[in-house]
């Protein structure tokens, strides 16, 4: 029996670091990877990614078929609140397997066979609490378990029939669904075996840094991680973020499932897929020789400045100009 299945329904056109996002799938070669799209672009897909395509109208149809009911799918974004049943939805293209889950293509994945298959070997039936990845172990009952009813609601119909985002996916609260009636939630009160351990990089919305948010499973809530001045990298090694620590005069490194870069625009080269290391600032990615090995290298201090594209672009003329007059000099 093969590990684990990731599924990605997307339509519409692809964010610009998609090719990164394929990278990182490509690394992660014991994981299999399911991309259900109507987007045709030629991507050099890895070979443990498979792509079935369709249309946003043929995924409505085959859940109607499958539910029974009329649902609500007028916008992709809708999506969100679907990714739950996709277990059930897609039972034909996940046997098989292990667990299934489900992911988004707005982060880059980490070493997984290094962090998560160790938690696969724990037999959970749910691990995570977010919706940017989330698994389920892939048997008939626990596929079919966000239709079981909460608080004597029958949840998952109340949120495939209305148009306006429910976030069934995901145990938070919004305007639509403040009393958490979701999958998470659900699993929950069935007593289900769940591993709640946020293991991600989850980027914060409201800062122009890259502050951390994560899900804190005894306040059942996400919090920002502040204080924590760092750099965060990608390689074939994973996702890592390094901070120097001065009690032992050090490089810490925290190893991360994925970085997850919601809503926010990212500058992408198209040359990026040569470099063997990339550094992961606030608005863009840039190539990089090796990883820092010392705190003269780590560059901890420009963390404290606006990490804009012209400061970095000064910066480096700057940089340039006074290797061009030492050189003058010689």
């Amino acid at each position: 029996m093969n590990n684990c299945i990731l599924i990605l329904p997307y339509f519409g056109k692809f964010n610009n670091y998609y090719p990164l996002f394929l990278r990182s799938c490509g690394y992660n070669t014991l994981f299999n990877f399911l991309i259900i799209t109507d987007n045709y672009t030629s991507y050099s897909y890895p070979s443990n990614v498979k792509v079935v395509h369709m249309t946003l109208s043929d995924f409505k149809r085959r859940a109607e078929q499958k539910l029974g009911f009329k649902i609500c799918l007028s916008n992709p974004y809708k999506l969100c609140d679907y990714k739950p049943s996709y277990g059930f939805l897609f039972e034909d293209l996940i046997k098989g397997y292990k667990y299934w889950g489900h992911c988004d293509c707005d982060l880059i994945f980490g070493n997984l066979d290094k962090i998560l298959t160790p938690i696969l070997d724990l037999n959970y039936d749910k691990i995570f609490a977010a919706g940017h990845l989330t698994l389920y172990k892939n048997t008939r009952e626990n596929n079919r378990r966000f239709m079981n009813e909460l608080d004597g609601r029958v949840v998952y119909r109340e949120a495939f029939t209305t148009d306006k985002i429910y976030v069934f996916d995901e145990n938070v609260t919004c305007s639509m669904n403040p009393y958490r009636l979701n999958v998470h939630h659900i699993f929950q009160n069935n007593h289900a075996n769940i591993f709640e351990q946020d293991l991600s990089f989850n980027v914060s919305t409201k800062y122009e840094r890259l502050i951390r948010e994560y899900y804190d499973p005894q306040l059942q809530r996400f919090i920002d991680e502040k204080g924590r001045i760092s750099r965060i990298f990608f390689s074939q090694r994973g996702i890592k973020r390094f901070t120097w620590d001065k009690y032992n005069s050090c490089i810490h490194t925290d190893d991360y499932i994925y970085i997850h870069l919601q809503s926010r625009k990212m500058r992408f080269k198209a040359d990026l897929g040569d470099a063997e290391f990339i550094e992961i600032k606030p608005d863009r990615f840039v190539p990089i020789k090796h990883l820092p090995y010392s705190k003269k290298e780590l560059h901890l201090w420009t963390v404290y400045l606006p990490s804009l594209y012209w400061f970095d672009v000064y910066y480096k003329k700057v940089l340039r100009k006074i290797k061009l007059i030492k050189k003058g000099d010689k």
